[in-house]
């Protein structure tokens, strides 16, 4: 079928795009097609031809089958359709259809053609609906083809666009989002559990462009988790083909968090162990001059992510913006976008218990006491010594 007839991928823009400024639209579409350009020679494909209309990017290649779906997984993309291309006349729109069809086969398939037109023509989106079905019906009719417009079996789409048709069968979900380096850059806390990759993703979705930081906590972790982060960061870096995910850590189990162990009650251990953890990411995302914090937050999901707790954490950086996407996700939610974005299993596999975490932890800390708390911490000379351990992890 590709060599006889698919010769096009229609890409469909993100529904968000299209309510932008002209100036905004044309800075998405190359941003846009960077990235696609980035995906597809990551998989070893090509693009042969880029048409840019409004709303669509048409994308000539030899392979359109698989083009479309790599596209399918760059943000910024509603959905593709690998496409055969004709002129846009009755006749020529019918026969491409009908070529379809009959290397569709199948016997009693319940059909519907679906038509959208931009451009001026001497006909009407209905008139090639009507046009094609009939010719449809003429070639498949034999084999128990017939019309069903509420749930056909096969939907046969026709885009007219001015002098150019392209029709389709086959719709493949994307995406969507807004196309990556559209937005800014953001650093995300990684660790090797499944709530803060999903979160990474979904501000790469929004177009943020991400430098992940993992806060190793060493003896204190798990042994397998450094790897699981890795993992990790290599997956969400499949889906930044044109921008560089990097992978920072920085040793916080010896450094920061033994001490907090040695020297604060254990019922508030998981509080100023986090509050400690947005100061350093706090240091590193202004040093790297980046515009927020990003983290895996829930509310309820743990005794540290209470409403009360998530205030007296987030008090420690005051300097930058947190963002907590998972906010009102609920676990099946973002276990489910994690299976779909290729991070599941990897922190499926992953032990992420931490061995300091108190067995009844407050729900309710109040400030004044982890500021007392503090003070017994050289809370300026454990950030210092912490940032001095930050490397970079090679992908």
């Amino acid at each position: 079928m590709r060599a006889l007839l698919y010769d096009t991928v229609i890409v469909r823009h993100g529904p968000e795009t299209g309510v932008k400024s002209a100036v905004t639209r044309a800075r998405y579409d190359r941003l846009l097609l960077k990235n696609m350009e980035a995906k597809v020679r990551s998989a070893g494909l090509s693009l042969e031809k880029v048409d840019r209309r409004f709303g669509r990017i048409y994308v000539k290649t030899d392979t359109p089958s698989e083009v479309a779906r790599c596209l399918s997984r760059v943000f910024g993309i509603s959905s593709t359709s690998p496409a055969a291309s004709c002129r846009a006349d009755l006749d020529s729109i019918a026969e491409t259809a009908v070529k379809l069809t009959e290397k569709r086969g199948g016997q009693d398939v319940r059909f519907a053609v679906r038509c959208r037109r931009v451009g001026s023509h001497n006909f009407t989106s209905m008139d090639v609906c009507r046009y094609v079905g009939s010719r449809i019906l003429d070639s498949m009719g034999p084999m128990g083809w017939r019309v069903d417009l509420e749930e056909p079996d096969c939907t046969i789409g026709v885009e007219v666009r001015d002098q150019d048709a392209f029709v389709y069968t086959e719709v493949i979900k994307g995406v969507g989002g807004f196309p990556l380096g559209s937005q800014g850059s953001l650093l995300c806390l990684l660790s090797s559990g499944i709530d803060s990759p999903v979160a990474s993703w979904l501000v790469m979705k929004r177009g943020c462009t991400v430098t992940l930081l993992h806060l190793d906590l060493g003896d204190l972790g798990s042994e397998d988790a450094f790897d699981s982060v890795v993992g990790i960061a290599r997956v969400l870096n499949e889906w930044s083909p044109a921008f560089e995910v990097r992978l920072l850590a920085i040793s916080f189990g010896e450094i920061v968090l033994k001490e907090v162990v040695e020297k604060c009650p254990s019922k508030i251990r998981c509080v100023l162990c986090k509050r400690m953890m947005l100061r350093i990411a706090e240091r590193v995302a202004i040093r790297r001059g980046l515009l927020g914090i990003v983290t895996g937050d829930s509310i309820g999901e743990q005794a540290s992510q209470t409403l009360g707790n998530m205030a007296v954490i987030g008090e420690a950086a005051k300097g930058l913006p947190i963002y907590r996407p998972l906010i009102g996700f609920d676990k099946p939610e973002t276990e489910r976008i994690a299976r779909e974005i290729g991070t599941y299993d990897i922190s499926a596999r992953s032990s992420v218990a931490c061995k300091a975490a108190p067995s009844k932890p407050t729900v309710r800390a109040r400030l004044e006491e982890v500021a007392k708390w503090e003070k017994s911490l050289d809370v300026y000379q454990l950030l210092e010594k912490a940032l001095a351990s930050l490397v970079e992890v090679s992908l």
